[in-house]
């Protein structure tokens, strides 16, 4: 608990009273370092870290110049002063703490890097000044690195200073086969529609063929009438016969969404399909509309589930977590409400120890399948890995109830209990359900 004092500087650094601090630092001059690095707020935030989240440049630099407090002091989260400012977009803070000396690649507890907050915010001057002072520009956060970032925000001058300093545009940026579980920068511009971002990548050597859940950037951008996008990438070398879960090229999926200059783009690169008569643009888009081609895009469908479905289970059983979430996530593509599969991935997450990415699946498998033991069960260990042991024993509660005979779960919920409570329960523990009305 914070003293009189603590409270104080924590208040006054907030609040950017930088003469009341000046105050508290003469009247207790060899206490006051200490005071002001034990003093934190409920979320373990110190002055420095109150001072930098709302942008109160001149208290930070009282605080580490001349009170020299630790410039890389991390909150309950993880978070640096320079973190926060960056995140709570404070600029003038966050180019003031990085001109200080501070870490520039500490990161948070779950990864995320100043360049990645930077990047995605779209500060250029900020990311030019990080990378000067040693920011890793292949630092890893969530399977995406400050490229990725900046490419999902739409944010085409960072996109720009990355590509300049040689980030890596390739699927080699990412570790393992984690780039595969998301979206590519390639990708990623042609969703956001910035055909700058997508000549900028394919310039600097990004490959037009790398899919992402499933899809080639080819395939994504015949679904747009933009045809732009297209030529791009064709002239980058994508293969017009690459085709989709379902089996469909790119020329026939312009052709089912009516993208009529796109057809004409695609029809003379792309290779005669048997199952086409009419190879002309009139009877392309007459096919794709016809009974036979839908039943058989159905039959595709269904295959390639069931394909990526057995893939996954294979991967998981050698304990490759990665490639059996990657095989999953392909099936969820095509099926997003396959609870089986949800509960699978969800179990891969929690293998990995990403409690959050374990606990959506689960409630996913759970809005799906609310009688399935089982999903509340993947809902409860999510919660176990988050740490909140009083959700978890409810979701256990609940997988209880739908299947008393299991051991297994009877285990994870006395666990839970016990993890809640901090104390031992007996194996025959009930839980009481009192109704609220």
């Amino acid at each position: 608990m914070n003293t009189p004092a603590e409270i104080s500087i924590l208040k006054a650094a907030a609040d950017g009273n930088l003469q009341l601090l000046q105050q508290l630092a003469v009247a207790d001059a060899e206490g006051f370092l200490e005071k002001c690095e034990r003093a934190k707020d409920c979320q373990g935030l110190t002055a420095l870290h109150r001072a930098a989240v709302v942008g109160k440049t001149r208290i930070c630099k009282f605080l580490i110049e001349d009170v020299k407090v630790n410039i890389n002091a991390k909150t309950d989260k993880g978070d640096t002063p320079l973190l926060l400012a960056i995140k709570a977009d404070r600029l003038r803070t966050a180019i003031y703490l990085t001109q200080q000396g501070v870490d520039v690649n500490e990161s948070d507890f779950k990864g995320k890097t100043p360049l990645h907050c930077a990047a995605e915010n779209g500060h250029p001057t900020l990311i030019r000044l990080l990378i000067s002072k040693g920011a890793e520009i292949e630092a890893v956060y969530d399977y995406e690195t400050p490229l990725l970032a900046a490419a999902s925000k739409w944010k085409k001058e960072a996109v720009k200073i990355l590509l300049d300093r040689n980030a890596n545009v390739g699927i080699n940026s990412f570790p393992n086969s984690a780039s595969r579980l998301s979206l590519n920068p390639v990708m990623l511009s042609i969703l956001n529609q910035s055909i700058e971002c997508l000549d900028m990548l394919l310039k600097a050597g990004a490959d037009p063929n790398t899919r992402s859940c499933g899809l080639t950037p080819l395939v994504r951008a015949a679904f747009g009438k933009d045809t732009e996008y297209m030529k791009l990438l064709l002239k980058a070398g994508a293969n017009p016969d690459e085709v989709d879960q379902a089996g469909l090229t790119p020329l026939e999926i312009a052709a089912l969404a009516a993208n009529r200059d796109g057809v004409m783009l695609l029809l003379p690169m792309t290779s005669w399909i048997p199952s086409i008569p009419d190879w002309s643009f009139h009877g392309i888009m007459s096919h794709v509309r016809s009974e036979d081609a839908k039943n058989q895009r159905e039959r595709n469908l269904v295959e390639n589930h069931l394909m990526a479905k057995n893939s996954g289970e294979a991967a998981f059983m050698r304990k490759d977590y990665l490639n059996a979430m990657f095989c999953y996530t392909e099936a969820l593509f095509i099926n997003k409400c396959d609870a089986k599969v949800l509960s699978n991935r969800s179990l891969c997450w929690a293998h990995l120890n990403h409690g959050d990415r374990a606990l959506k699946d689960a409630e996913d498998c759970v809005k799906f399948r609310p009688d399935w033991p089982k999903a509340h069960y993947r809902e409860g260990v999510a919660w176990m890995l988050l740490k909140n042991y009083s959700m978890a024993s409810e979701a256990f509660s609940l997988a209880k109830r739908l299947d008393p005979e299991s051991k297994e779960i009877h285990k994870a919920f006395k666990e839970a209990v016990e993890a809640e409570f901090d104390m031992e329960v007996s194996d025959d523990i009930q839980v009481l359900h009192i109704p609220i009305s």
